[in-house]
């Protein structure tokens, strides 16, 4: 397989959950406002140590543009404004239903710096060098052409520029995925189906991609620098990338 590929199921067929995955129209009407619930519940203090993480050790300039690819109902941006307010911080989603629930949060939040649009991670509506730093949280393997996606991202950076995304990794063990899914599944009666939902298709292969994969396809979108990191315990990885 070509790593500019979407893959395909071991059947040779369609891959269906990474083409629901990357429709517009099915997080508009299905798996959006579920989504926005979940990540409202686990709140602040889940998505504020990946923000974290995903930027540690980057070294972001204090008045950096900063922008969010699939940044969803716009927590992550809205912590990203936050930790760096003198940074002016766009957060892009290709589905207006996630912008409009962005925009609904951010009109409760005092914060002046942020801002959403709708737009496609594998056709930035930006000039090149928009950017000193882009983002992306578990958006990557959402994206009909992850290296084509990638490419743009350093195409909208300037010369330099930087680019963290964090992601589930597919080559996470079941203990790692047993105990992320046992920590932030609902409680309640669907409390097993959601289990076996994001180990199929959030971790599983037929959506999510492994760290060396990720790796793979920044390296063949042109980024100079490229390191894959791995935390142990954690089913994610996260890619550091240098223009």
């Amino acid at each position: 397989m070509a790593i500019t590929d979407v893959p395909r199921a071991k059947t040779g067929k369609r891959n269906i959950p990474r083409a629901l995955a990357a429709s517009r129209l099915f997080w508009d009407r299905v798996m959006g406002p579920g989504y926005n619930k979940r990540v409202l519940r686990i709140g602040r203090e889940f998505y504020g140590a990946f923000v974290a993480m995903l930027v540690e050790g980057g070294d972001i300039p204090p008045a950096a543009r900063i922008l969010d690819v699939g940044s969803g109902p716009g927590l992550v941006t809205l912590l990203l404004a936050e930790a760096y307010p003198l940074a002016q911080v766009t957060g892009i989603d290709h589905s207006p239903r996630q912008v409009r629930a962005a925009n609904r949060m951010l009109s409760r939040e005092p914060i002046s710096n942020c801002g959403f649009e709708v737009g496609n991670a594998v056709d930035l509506p930006y000039a090149e060098g928009s950017f000193d730093v882009v983002v992306s949280t578990f958006s990557l393997s959402c994206w009909p052409q992850i290296t084509r996606g990638l490419e743009e991202i350093r195409r909208v950076l300037v010369p330099d520029g930087s680019a963290f995304i964090v992601d589930a990794d597919s080559g996470s063990t079941q203990e790692e995925i047993r105990r992320f899914t046992t920590t932030y599944a609902a409680a309640g009666s669907c409390r097993r189906l959601q289990e076996w939902f994001t180990r199929r298709f959030v971790f599983g292969p037929a959506v999510a991609i492994d760290g060396d994969t990720g790796e793979a396809m920044a390296a063949a979108a042109g980024f100079g620098r490229v390191v894959m990191e791995k935390r142990r315990g954690l089913p994610f990885f996260r890619l550091i990338l240098r223009k």
